[in-house]
């Protein structure tokens, strides 16, 4: 999702500080954010529902929150964003770099890696929603099923949650809001950018969600407002504000829902609500700065000083005279020392002519040096021998990259990330062995299924409520507590490996076709129900061949007894009665003929 398009929000969200690196300076949420960047709102129940709606005190209490939440936690929630858009703050910092020297900012993608890598694998086989009713064995569920069935179709359910899951461990929140379209009364889903949204929640031992609010900015033609949503059990408030969206706000529409509850959720990566390589940031800004340092020194070495020591041979061994800075020739003065460009002095004497000698011009990268000779305090001669070299610093590459290996191996180990391009991590490894390479994410994934599911039962939860409004839709309010959600991990798949897993549980006898076809459905990308419904057409179909041809053996079909009923038969009959069967068919097939 976008950003923002709020650009003073947007530079808050940088914060460099001058020839610093603020985030090496070992202060997590001290210089980088506010104390609050990241806590969760609640207030007790009772004070919400004292409060009138749209009565001043609900205004001010509101707005209060948009404002903390502008403030505080708006910079985190953007700066984490940018980092999945490898918008670095490596891109921001400001430069000590002199004037000519290399400065160039290289970001690494490691945050998108990391978020796509981790959806990827959650979220990459689509959920698959059941049904279980311990209490009455005979609530198959199949109307809540195929409601659903048609709601996540519409919706696009599989995508809506890699969205979701994307926030997720971008910022460690996600939000989506449930609503019914305009003129409709069908229950709807769509992802929310956890820039824009934020929910209150009360101070029970067990919170609930009190209310919630949504607000972006709206950019017209330069001209910025903001938009301010906000959802309670019964009501939709919408309020319009200018370039702040705490203040003057302005009521243009207010909707009641049926939803029975607050209908924008929140979901938690975890119960600090951190992204998933959030608590690498530090790692990171000196990965990319690492990076950045060595493509400088390296552009800094095409640009070094070159340092002779001598004198330039030139080719003709002729002497020109030297010209100033104005372009004309130099003298020395003959009165006054120095030089000048009048060639003669204020006496009208005329000044000596300052004469250098002449560089060699080629095309080459050579210059022509030769021994130079100088006198001595003591009057002797001395020779200095002439050298050529190029100021620049020693690079140590193999130190360098010991380093940022290091950064990367702690960066992978540390967000529990499979780095790909290991050499143990093979295309080839058993089943075993990858799950030992992915054993660490399996343990986060845990904590992150189990925060995901309380979710998606409000979810469906008020997906019913609205349902049981709907006509033509048969379903309870209640029954969403029966729904079972299964999450599949998206593994790589040894597809010779999974056959004969099959083929082993298979020879057991002990195990349901249906089951086996569960098990192949990863091969065959079937769903287990649709592989059912193929097999039982197919039996279908084999057996309406078979009669086909059944029918057409001789002797066998109508066709093939027309054929055969010819003079002969009598001849063939054994007894009366046979001859009496044999007229009674042949009376019958005139008849149908």
């Amino acid at each position: 999702m976008a950003e923002t398009n709020d650009l003073m929000a947007h530079y808050r969200s940088i914060n460099p500080e001058s020839n610093s690196i603020t985030m090496l300076n070992g202060k997590r949420f001290g210089d980088r954010y506010q104390f609050q960047a990241n806590q969760q709102y609640q207030i007790p129940a009772d004070t919400w529902q004292a409060l009138k709606p749209m009565s001043a005190d609900f205004i001010e209490m509101i707005q209060w929150y948009v404002n903390d939440h502008y403030i505080n936690q708006l910079p985190r929630i953007l700066e984490l964003e940018r980092y999945y858009q490898a918008d670095n703050n490596i891109h921001y910092w400001m430069s000590n770099k002199r004037r000519g020297k290399a400065d160039k900012r290289i970001t690494s993608g490691l945050p998108r890696y990391i978020t796509n890598i981790r959806v990827g694998y959650e979220f990459g086989n689509p959920l698959t929603f059941g049904y279980s009713n311990q209490d009455d064995e005979n609530d198959t569920g199949d109307n809540v099923l195929n409601a659903l069935a048609d709601f996540n179709r519409i919706n696009d359910e599989p995508y809506h949650e890699k969205v979701m899951g994307k926030n997720l461990c971008n910022t460690g929140r996600a939000y989506e809001l449930i609503y019914c379209a305009k003129g409709e009364n069908a229950p709807q889903i769509t992802p929310i950018d956890p820039n824009q949204a934020f929910v209150v929640w009360s101070t029970d031992v067990k919170p609930m969600e009190l209310f919630a609010v949504r607000y972006y900015a709206v950019n017209v033609m330069d001209q910025v407002n903001y938009q301010i949503e906000i959802y309670t059990s019964d009501y939709i408030y919408y309020y319009q504000a200018g370039d702040n969206p705490a203040s003057d706000w302005k009521l243009v529409l207010k909707v009641e829902h049926s939803f029975g509850d607050v209908p924008l959720i929140e979901y938690a990566l975890n119960d600090e609500h951190v992204g998933v390589w959030e608590p690498k940031l530090d790692e990171i800004d000196e990965y990319d700065q690492s990076l950045s340092e060595m493509a400088n020194s390296q552009a800094d070495f095409s640009n070094a000083m070159l340092l002779i020591n001598g004198e330039v041979q030139n080719n003709t061994g002729k002497l020109e005279q030297m010209i100033g800075p104005n372009g004309k020739p130099l003298y020395i003065d003959n009165l006054k020392g120095g030089y000048t460009s009048n060639p003669q002095d204020s006496a009208g004497k005329t000044n000596q002519v300052v004469m250098v000698q002449k560089v060699l011009d080629t095309h080459a990268n050579v210059l022509y040096l030769r021994p130079y000779v100088y006198d001595q305090p003591n009057g002797s001669k001395m020779v200095s021998q002439t050298t050529a070299q190029y100021l620049t610093k020693q690079l140590s590459a193999q130190d360098w990259s010991t380093y940022i290996n290091q950064l990367l191996a702690d960066i992978h180990k540390d967000t529990n990330t499979p780095d790909t391009t290991d050499a143990n991590f093979a295309a080839n490894a058993s089943g075993v062995a990858m799950s030992y390479k992915l054993w660490g994410v399996d343990q986060e994934r845990d904590i992150m299924q189990s925060l995901y599911q309380r979710s998606l039962m409000q979810r469906l939860k008020l997906i019913c409520q609205q349902w049981s409004f709907v006509e033509g839709v048969d379903v309870q309010a209640d029954q969403y507590s029966n729904v079972t959600i299964a999450f599949t991990p998206n593994l790589p798949k040894n597809d010779s490996e999974i056959m004969q897993n099959i083929s082993a549980v298979k020879s057991t006898g002990a195990v349901s076709d249906e089951t086996i076809q569960e098990m192949a459905e990863q091969v065959t990308g079937i769903p287990a129900d649709q592989e059912q419904q193929r097999m039982s057409d197919q039996k279908d179909a084999n057996m309406q061949r078979g009669q086909d041809a059944f029918g057409q053996l001789p002797g066998m079909g109508s066709d093939d007894n027309e054929v055969t009923d010819d003079g002969d038969d009598n001849e063939t009959a054994g007894t009366e009665s046979d001859q009496t069967t044999s007229e009674a068919g042949s009376t019958g097939r005139q008849s149908t003929s």
